[in-house]
């Protein structure tokens, strides 16, 4: 993705949701629900689950939403940053830690719209104790339905970012997951976090039925490549991440009609690693950015 130029962007007039399209695909965005996706299909079929909310309802519900300006949980939100300890505010009820970022839960605005591509803004609130911009650029080409995004750093101090995307595949019984990955993360509990390598009990390293496992981990040195089987769906997805997608996290709730596969920059647990930069944290100084971008590519089987 190219590299905007946010100040000199102007935000369209308000709208609900908007649909994007090309190539057999079809995108639904709804920016004033936390720059989320609707629905993203390829030809008529559902490529992420189908968003069939309306009105104030949580992003949660999506086919996909944006993680700004951090992925997954920092623990009871607090984390302490160049010497200075920082408490950020409960997001969520369904959790003791604060998760996900702001961006999901804020309204983005339209600054560009055609056919095949919109650009969506947003800057940070009050909630960050740093301010920042950041574009989502949703586009559809040959390849598939492109997600991106760019973090730029408008405080006057360094400040620590984190990306990444929350996408929400539909799941049955037959839908299947690969991805090669060097080690597993677990969920932010109360001990200290340690990587593991994959076993046979959570390694997607071949293909097998998402049922397999219930999981809620973040995996590290993954190749960028995941593919996703859909055989009563008749379709087969293929995720391609950006590098800066260093980890993704894999989240396969029981019983639920959807799994997410979600490419992120940093594992779980950055905010309180030794040092954050190992973990994937990006420290930006003052007019840095940080970007990246995923493809969901799909063909009938």
């Amino acid at each position: 993705m190219n590299s905007p130029d946010l100040t000199r962007m102007t935000a369209s007039s308000a709208q609900a949701v908007v649909r994007i399209s090309a190539h057999g695909y079809d995108v639904e965005i709804d920016a004033a629900r936390g720059g989320r996706l609707v629905s993203a299909t390829f030809e008529g079929v559902d490529v992420l689950r189908r968003d069939l909310t309306s009105g104030p309802s949580s992003a949660l519900e999506s086919a996909c939403f944006p993680l700004v300006p951090f992925s997954n949980r920092i623990r009871e939100g607090r984390f302490t940053f160049e010497g200075h300890s920082y408490q950020l505010a409960a997001n969520w009820d369904g959790d003791e830690h604060v998760i996900h970022g702001e961006g999901w839960q804020q309204a983005w605005e339209i600054v560009a719209l055609e056919d095949a591509r919109a650009v969506l803004r947003l800057k940070g609130t009050t909630a960050w104790p740093w301010s920042y911009e950041c574009l989502q650029e949703i586009s559809i080409g040959e390849t598939g339905i492109v997600l991106a995004l760019t973090l730029r750093n408008t405080s006057a101090v360094p400040m620590p970012a984190g990306l990444g995307f929350h996408p929400y595949f539909p799941h049955t019984a037959s839908t299947e997951l690969q991805f090669d990955a060097q080690r597993i993360w677990p969920p932010l509990g109360e001990t200290a976090l340690a990587p593991q390598v994959p076993d046979r009990t959570n390694s997607f390293s071949v293909m097998r039925p998402v049922s397999d496992c219930v999981l809620d981990h973040c995996f590290e040195g993954w190749s960028g490549t995941a593919r996703i089987l859909q055989p009563d769906m008749g379709l087969e997805v293929t995720l391609t991440a950006s590098r800066s997608a260093a980890y993704c996290v894999v989240y396969t709730p029981a019983g639920e009609p959807y799994f997410c596969f979600e490419p992120v920059s940093h594992c779980t647990g950055a905010f309180e690693a030794d040092e954050i930069a190992e973990a994937g944290l990006k420290v930006l100084q003052p007019g840095e950015s940080l970007g990246l971008s995923l493809t969901l590519g799909a063909k009938r089987r």
